[in-house]
């Protein structure tokens, strides 16, 4: 009976989340077929979950439209409550919204770190000129998802204790390409998922804090991940390889203490157009998530960058990091010289 009375109030307040996405939280429709079928299916998981809470009389007492507890599982499909997660969305803001398994959710830390400020270099060394810089710029690499892999290389999507079947092998690898091209890099192997994909954000946010500090001129801080999509959507042809293709994601929740995330969204699209200019086709674009940060309010040049996907080949990857180290020169350069 304690589910039972934990069930009632929502009653009364379900309708305050209306307007919500269809199928997370919002209402369905009674009209058409599939959502009859959304509700039906969302009904048998309530069922499932209510019979052993539900006294033998209430669940199996009938009236003309059935047992009580048949009733309010039917009650809460037609609500669009017909997954575990939007029934606790519907108490918990910040799982609003999130309506497919590939989101990421961002929770903050108790004690957020604090973030150092920028501090860029003085004057214009000679190394700096001869690689056609006004001042070396300062790039962080590291990777939030450490254990991300690349199934045809590693047999397995995600490689827990062996980095270089990792992304963290391409990040080391993009590291170098930037290095040769004159950039100052720290390249982060620091683990942090742990078993806890939730806890994610919260642990890489303690490694880029920590970088800054130890570096305050750092400018550019990028969360090198690989996605987990179909492979004819991560994958292209370039100069006759095939190589991973990129897809850049950028955090806009203003409310998690992020208010600049319009410099990492321009930042973002001059990367992409350099992208498209340099190597058309191996860019996929732009993704605005607007329930995350992904800790890019430590810089105004941070994003969160896909290499390829859990599809692809280690080595398909691997050949892309020369080609986003080109573009990332050139987009710098003209920032640098305001061109």
């Amino acid at each position: 009976m304690l589910l039972v009375g934990s069930l009632l109030p929502i009653w009364g307040w379900g309708r305050e989340v209306e307007g919500v996405t269809q199928g997370s939280l919002g209402p369905v429709p009674r009209t058409s077929l599939l959502a009859g079928l959304w509700q039906r299916g969302g009904s048998v998981l309530w069922q499932g979950l209510l019979r052993s809470a539900f006294p033998k009389p209430l669940w199996q007492g009938t009236t003309a439209s059935g047992s009580l507890g048949q009733g309010v599982a039917l009650w809460l499909a037609e609500q669009g409550l017909t997954t575990p997660r939007a029934f606790l969305a519907w108490g918990v803001p910040v799982l609003r919204g999130l309506t497919g398994a590939g989101h990421e959710i961002e929770l903050l830390p108790a004690n957020e770190p604090v973030v150092p400020s920028l501090v860029l270099p003085e004057g214009t060394s000679e190394e700096a000129t001869a690689f056609g810089w006004k001042y070396t710029p300062h790039v962080l690499i590291y990777h939030t998802h450490d254990v991300e892999a690349f199934t045809p290389t590693s047999g397995k999507p995600h490689v827990y204790d062996d980095p270089e079947q990792t992304i963290v092998r391409v990040g080391a690898k993009l590291a170098e390409e930037l290095r040769e091209l004159g950039m100052d890099v720290t390249h982060s192997r620091a683990g942090h998922v742990k078993d806890n994909y939730t806890a994610a954000y919260a642990e890489s946010l303690k490694t880029v804090t920590a970088a800054l500090k130890e570096k305050p001129s750092i400018e550019y801080v990028f969360d090198v991940h690989r996605d987990a999509v179909p492979r004819s959507a991560t994958t292209t042809v370039i100069d006759g390889q095939t190589v991973g293709r990129l897809f850049f994601l950028v955090g806009t929740n203003e409310s998690l203490g992020h208010p600049r995330w319009r410099e990492n969204l321009a930042f973002a699209q001059a990367l992409h157009n350099k992208v498209e200019e340099l190597y058309p086709g191996l860019s996929r674009g732009i993704l605005q998530r607007s329930t995350t940060r992904f800790n890019q309010h430590v810089r105004d040049y941070a994003l969160l960058i896909e290499i390829g996907g859990d599809k692809n080949t280690m080595e398909e990857a691997l050949r892309t990091t020369k080609m986003l180290a080109r573009a990332l020169a050139e987009v710098i350069r003209e920032q640098q010289f305001g061109t």
